[in-house]
């Protein structure tokens, strides 16, 4: 993750898509970043300009003028928390608001992944998926029920950090530390460990099923208290959770009241293994948003 540069909020009219903007200003304030707020309008992808090229700029130009009202409407209502740029870009979506991020050097993507389509009709779906595959800056992408607690106030004063063993999973420590310094919170580590029987469906002798459960949860503990060293001196603790990954890392965030998830993408095992996919696409399902971090920002391959 860059150490400095703006928050790159993308926006499509809709208060869905809006409701990450408090996360934004969060991270945002905590960072001492400002925002940068995109609304992509894809309806000038056409073959208007080429057929009518005066009726399409005449167009462009009253496009520009809406969604440029609307961010500096957005703008206004942020107030002087943080300083706020706006962009309105015509195009594909996910391509401009990549282009904008890189263009504004920006550190952050924060946007809503779920919800009803706005004015510009691009957020969710394959633009939000899109995004976060392709994206080689960290993105934090807030689910239904995140966007749900946005509504009520947005505080980010404890972090979970899955990981699974693999040197890219351990990746996003660092990066969580740097924002947990920031916010002024502490931080979980999680390791999720399948239960015997599911690490070998094939079969064990009954004898030895205990033992090596046993033997399974001690390597994991060991394992976390070498990742919590990593951590100090920001407040630490860690858990190790059993059965299907997801499964367990979602109840632990709900029992353990965490306000944001950061892991990598693209990880060895089930922890983060896709963009938007398995475990990572569970996670947006959590009460709290998920900072997902590419191997690029990640500095690994």
């Amino acid at each position: 993750m860059r150490d400095k540069g703006p928050i790159l909020v993308p926006l499509d009219g809709s208060e869905v898509a809006e409701g990450a903007l408090p996360y934004a200003v969060a991270l945002a304030t905590a960072l001492g970043e400002g925002l940068v707020l995109v609304c992509a309008w894809e309806g000038g992808d056409s073959d208007l300009p080429v057929t009518f090229p005066a009726i399409a700029t005449e167009i462009q130009q009253k496009a520009t003028e809406y969604y440029g009202e609307y961010l500096g409407g957005i703008s206004k209502r942020i107030g002087n928390t943080v300083s706020v740029q706006t962009k309105v870009v015509s195009g594909d979506a996910a391509q401009e608001i990549l282009k904008a991020a890189d263009a504004a050097n920006a550190r952050l993507l924060v946007m809503a992944t779920h919800g009803r389509s706005g004015i510009g009709r691009w957020v969710y779906g394959s633009t939000a998926a899109r995004l976060v595959h392709d994206s080689q800056i960290p993105i934090v992408a807030v689910g239904p029920h995140a966007l749900k607690r946005a509504a009520a106030g947005v505080a980010i004063k404890h972090l979970m950090v899955p990981v699974d063993g693999s040197p890219l999973s351990e990746a996003a420590v660092p990066i969580a530390k740097t924002l947990a310094a920031a916010l002024g919170a502490r931080i979980t580590l999680a390791r999720s460990v399948r239960w015997a029987m599911q690490t070998y469906p094939y079969g064990l002798p009954d004898a030895y099923v205990p033992e090596i459960d046993a033997e399974m949860e001690k390597g994991a503990k060991e394992y976390l208290r070498r990742q919590e060293a990593a951590v100090a001196p920001v407040p630490c603790d860690a858990f190790v959770v059993r059965g299907a990954a997801a499964d367990g890392l979602i109840d632990l965030e709900e029992t353990q009241s965490i306000d944001l998830v950061v892991m990598t993408t693209r990880a060895r095992t089930g922890v983060a293994r896709a963009a938007l996919g398995s475990t990572a696409d569970r996670m947006l399902q959590g009460n709290a948003p998920v900072l997902l971090v590419p191997p690029e920002a990640a500095g690994a391959a």
